[in-house]
């Protein structure tokens, strides 16, 4: 047990810093994209952070642990809900525009309650993570869209942020420049750290007996979160407020659509009884209260911010009490 937390953390690392370089490969292509098409390149920060999930559910449920994905998908949701904004909320008032709100807010509370109808009898199909992963199409031309109707200040915002964001993504250590070179040795670092991680969540799951739901939704999600909630507490004591709030719209939403529904195309994923009584509808409590709260005072509050983190705990409690 203790050398599988040691290599898990060593995972954390390599997925840390593969986020890190793969977001630097990036930022001139963001940069290149803000000319033109601004959604492109906060579409790209929603992909970027989202991609230590999609690797450690995938290599999961190819090695036999379809559970374990499902665990760290669905809790990575409530992990960047509860930690992400409760911690970065806590430290300081997050800004919340207009466009998050009728763009990614109304999507954030609509594609977790279908999830919730597609679990209902008691597996998610292929047929159906085709659907999940097509249903991403309109939720980009939704972006698309929206950014027709902002005003010139938020479009200045939204500039900045994706070149923010990339930056602050990772442990922000050993920095390399931006090319060929970074994003290689990005995918490999993430994809040898996902290895690593996901045969140590499988061999935690064995020895602990905590069951493979409840070690994906606790270890897993928050480790492949680790990097980003770190990203976003440095981006809120920076002022950028609005980032922690924009990525975790962003991610949630990537995260349910293409990470689960590419889960449920490289295996049909089997949802337990507890998952549809009483996780899921939590999971959607929670994105309707990130919502009220995003919609009274146009933030989040450091009230409203120790509200989240308690839901993420009682959420955690109630999975230690279900065993």
């Amino acid at each position: 047990m203790i050398i599988s937390f040691f290599l898990l953390l060593f995972s954390i690392l390599l997925i840390a810093k593969g986020s890190d370089f793969l977001t630097d490969s990036l930022v001139p292509l963001a940069k290149r994209w803000q000319t033109s098409i601004i959604s492109l390149g906060l579409i790209l920060v929603s992909v970027a952070v989202s991609l230590p999930e999609i690797f450690v559910s995938v290599f999961s449920a190819l090695k036999g642990f379809p559970d374990l994905g499902l665990g760290v998908v669905l809790g990575s949701v409530v992990v960047n809900i509860g930690l992400m904004i409760g911690i970065s909320a806590i430290l300081k008032p997050l800004r919340v525009t207009l466009h998050m709100i009728l763009r990614d807010g109304i999507f954030s509370i609509v594609v977790p309650i279908l999830v919730l109808s597609m679990s209902g009898d008691g597996v998610i199909t292929r047929s159906e993570g085709l659907t999940l992963f097509l249903l991403f199409i309109p939720y980009l031309a939704n972006v698309f869209l929206q950014e027709r109707k902002i005003s010139l200040e938020e479009k200045e915002v939204l500039k900045s942020h994706s070149k923010r964001k990339l930056s602050l993504v990772g442990f922000q250590l050993l920095k390399l420049s931006p090319g060929g070179g970074a994003f290689i040795l990005g995918i490999g670092l993430l994809l040898t750290g996902a290895q690593i991680f996901s045969d140590q969540l499988i061999n935690i799951a064995r020895i602990s007996r905590m069951g493979d739901i409840f070690t994906g939704l606790v270890i897993g999600a928050i480790g492949t979160s680790i990097p980003n909630i770190a990203s976003s507490i440095s981006a809120t004591k920076k002022g950028l407020t609005e980032v922690a709030v924009s990525e975790t719209l962003g991610s949630n939403i990537f995260t349910l659509l293409v990470t689960l529904g590419t889960l449920a195309l490289v295996r049909p994923v089997v949802v337990s009884s507890q998952w549809i009584i009483i996780d899921i509808p939590l999971i959607i409590l929670m994105s309707l209260l990130f919502f009220l709260f995003m919609l009274s005072g146009r933030s989040i509050s450091k009230r409203e911010g120790y509200s989240l983190l308690f839901s993420y705990f009682l959420i955690v409690a109630l999975q230690i009490i279900g065993r």
